[in-house]
């Protein structure tokens, strides 16, 4: 049985935009099948990569998760790409803080204000 789409992933304004279906981003399995579902719609071939996650649905995220970010984020970087996070809830919001993550990741409040600091690069 093929693993159950986690994302949903649309373009506004040149950049994708990735929406978590999963009120949880925490075991595993989950957190491995969103990963891979977001590699599977990034280009490979070095060109610049424009990436939101809109967390607006989501309220509990594991440390795996953080480091497939992390992961995202490097290969963002290598591509001279932006990777823009938004709608985090207060909670995740404490999470990227205390684990000093706020200073790696570009977090804006909404998804408008995400795709606005995009068109800047």
């Amino acid at each position: 049985m093929p693993p159950a789409d986690r994302i949903n992933l649309s373009e506004v304004e040149g950049a994708k935009v990735v929406r978590f279906h999963d009120r949880q981003l925490f075991d595993e399995r989950t957190v491995r099948e969103v990963a891979e579902q977001i590699a599977v719609f990034l280009p490979n071939d070095g060109s610049k990569i424009k990436l939101v996650l809109d967390f607006t649905d989501v309220g509990l995220i594991s440390s795996t998760l953080l480091s497939k970010l992390i992961l995202l984020q490097r290969r963002i970087d290598a591509s001279h790409g932006k990777l823009r996070l938004c709608e985090l809830s207060p909670v995740l919001q404490q999470v990227f803080r205390t684990s000093n993550l706020d200073r790696l990741f570009g977090i804006d409040r909404d998804l408008r204000t995400s795709l606005e600091m995009l068109q800047s690069v």
